[in-house]
């Protein structure tokens, strides 16, 4: 009996051992939102395509150019205005509509127009140093969206 207990604590102890406590998946994601974030603040872009809940949008901003700029600043730019806001690439929105397994692009202006609209936590599909996609699937607002931004 007394063997038995032994073999048994053992057994579990490499059982709970080999349990995946690494956190390489958060490391991964860190290293993804590090490179996301080189790609991002690299040059110039704009929106090649756009929507929101399912209606075409692309031309509303067809005049911006988007600098995603050091400190988390974000600048849209046109002939007839300059717009500020904030950008942040992480994975911690954590709600019901966007869990913590994937990579989260922040997009913020403090505006009622049209640059107002863009303010979301997309999902991100896929990122390039020429193309940046973004998805909003349904929010608790009940809004989807869909956003690319290209290297200008």
């Amino acid at each position: 009996m007394k063997r038995f207990k032994l073999v048994f604590v053992l057994l579990m102890v490499g059982i709970m051992m080999s349990c995946d406590t690494d956190r390489d998946d958060l490391e991964l994601t860190e290293a993804e939102a590090r490179e996301l974030n080189l790609i991002a603040s690299q040059g110039q872009w704009k929106i090649s395509e756009a929507s929101y809940n399912n209606v075409e949008t692309t031309a509303n901003y067809s005049s911006y150019v988007f600098l995603f700029e050091d400190g988390n600043n974000l600048t849209a730019k046109s002939d007839f205005e300059s717009v500020s806001g904030t950008w942040r690439v992480g994975n911690d929105s954590g709600d019901e509509f966007d869990p913590y397994n994937d990579l989260d692009f922040h997009i913020f202006f403090n505006s009622a127009g049209k640059l107002g609209e863009l303010a979301n936590n997309y999902d991100v599909i896929s990122a390039t140093s020429s193309q940046i996609r973004l998805q909003l699937g349904e929010n608790a607002n009940g809004t989807t969206a869909r956003l690319t931004f290209s290297k200008n």
